[in-house]
């Protein structure tokens, strides 16, 4: 089982160490029996030179990552928006006093809250 400290850690793994653990995992498929046992040997190295076991690693991959979220919170966007009064159209001020009385809102809800944020230059459209 993986240490919940170790977990976190693997987290935290450098870009040039995971790249070096990648490219030598890559070798793994190699139809030659002796790079396949060396790439193992490496990979074992790597991730043990950087304290880390096999569990740790594959533990971190397993946890979802936290995801903060991408423009704050709902109620600050909403907010935002209304503090923007005199932009906003009826409808708009209807809906935007209406969703923080809510513990969530639908992805529906979102999207409009966001079209609403975009048209009021709060929030920059996504490419």
């Amino acid at each position: 089982m993986t240490n919940g400290r170790n977990a976190e850690m693997a987290h935290q793994i450098d870009t040039k160490t995971a790249d070096r653990l990648g490219k030598v995992l890559n070798l793994l498929g190699s139809n030659h029996d002796g790079e396949r046992a060396t790439a193992a040997a490496k990979a074992h190295a790597i991730l043990t030179g950087a304290g880390l076991t096999w569990p740790d690693l594959i533990g971190a991959a397993l946890q979802k990552p936290h995801r903060p979220p991408e423009f704050g919170t709902w109620r600050q966007t909403c907010r935002e928006c209304l503090a923007r009064d005199k932009d906003l159209r009826q409808w708009e001020r209807g809906f935007l006093n209406d969703p923080p009385k809510f513990q969530r809102i639908s992805t529906k809800q979102r999207y409009c809250l966001n079209e609403i944020a975009i048209r009021l230059g709060i929030r920059e459209r996504k490419s």
